[in-house]
């Protein structure tokens, strides 16, 4: 895993030194760094200033006490063209970004592009802007997230560089109560607009994925972990929305007419196998663990859809449609 202490105080010392005309000596780093909070060596601050110089032009001076200062170019975005097609993708970024703006990466990512945007010509900002007259984005998969209490990011972000364990309090939606737990923090997630901790639950014994606005009282602790190899890449293999699930399954569902042609379009890549039957039909195969999010997503196929395996599935099904079927009979 990459030193992401490391490169952010390099970024910090890359930024302090282009905003001085004057430089700034290793002292003066290391007493403006001690504010901040970052506790580091001067040594430590002289081989980041030696590794920034490979990759930006670092200037060495001597001030009037005969001491060496230190200052780089500022490093900016000039007025540069952009391309009509380069255009078009700076509005969609911006569109994009909007829902997301309640997160602080999307807030910061958001202030970036605007200041970006400031060095361009007019004339390439006055068509950007332009662009909604004949082009509209609808990020639907971003939902409004509730407030974000930024220190528990910190704290698990903090934890998860340095494999250390979490305690928290969360709200569970499902059961509708507050539980204490004991976690291993693997990756934090941005998915539909909100922040997503996947992790290993000492409490449930096993992974589980926990929406970070339902925390309460994140703690870290001075017990470590160490996460398993490749662990994103398996996790999402067996996947098959939003949550992992208990319970293994094999799924069969036969889908016809607009349904069959709706998955074999847009949701293909559920699958682990599909296979054309006679007529409008198509046979979706797929192994995964079981989660609400499966009952949700055969019903809104309605009809078109056909459960053949497992069984549990096939009563899950039948039950709704029987309680609906209740409801709308008594009106």
């Amino acid at each position: 895993m990459s030193d992401i202490k490391q490169i952010e105080r390099q970024m910090h010392i890359l930024s302090v030194l282009s905003e001085s005309k004057e430089g700034f000596t290793v002292n003066e780093i290391h007493d403006n760094m001690k504010k901040l909070g970052i506790d580091v060596s001067k040594k430590t601050i002289q081989r980041d200033i030696d590794d920034i110089s490979r990759h930006f032009f670092v200037y060495e001076e001597k001030n009037e006490a005969g001491e060496i200062c230190y200052k780089a170019d500022k490093y900016n975005i000039g007025n540069v063209a952009f391309t009509v097609p380069e255009l078009i993708s700076i509005y969609f970024l911006k569109e994009i970004l909007k829902p997301y703006s309640v997160l602080d990466v999307g807030k910061t990512a958001q202030d970036m592009l605007e200041n970006m945007l400031k060095n361009v010509p007019p004339v390439n900002q006055s068509y950007i802007d332009s662009l909604s007259d004949f082009l509209k984005v609808n990020p639907s998969e971003a939902v409004l997230e509730k407030c974000i209490n930024e220190s528990y990011l910190r704290t698990i972000r903090e934890a998860i560089e340095k494999n250390r364990r979490l305690r928290i309090e969360y709200f569970s939606f499902n059961n509708n109560e507050m539980t204490n737990r004991k976690i291993d923090p693997y990756y934090l997630e941005i998915r539909e607009g909100c922040y997503h901790l996947i992790c290993y639950c000492h409490l449930r014994k096993e992974i589980r994925d926990f929406r970070v606005s339902r925390m309460k009282n994140v703690e870290i602790l001075n017990e470590t972990f160490k996460r398993p190899e490749n662990f994103y890449e398996e996790y999402n293999k067996n996947r098959f929305e939003k949550m992992i699930g208990d319970e293994e399954i094999t799924m069969k569902i036969v889908f016809e007419g607009q349904g069959a042609r709706y998955v074999k379009e847009y949701e293909a890549y559920r699958a682990d196998k599909i296979t054309n039957l006679d007529g409008d039909k198509i046979l979706f195969e797929k192994k995964t663990t079981y989660t609400p999010d499966i009952l949700q997503w055969v019903l809104k196929f309605g009809a078109d859809a056909e459960v053949l395996e497992p069984d549990s599935l096939k009563f899950e099904v039948t039950w709704e449609v029987e309680r609906m079927r209740q409801k709308y009979s008594k009106k």
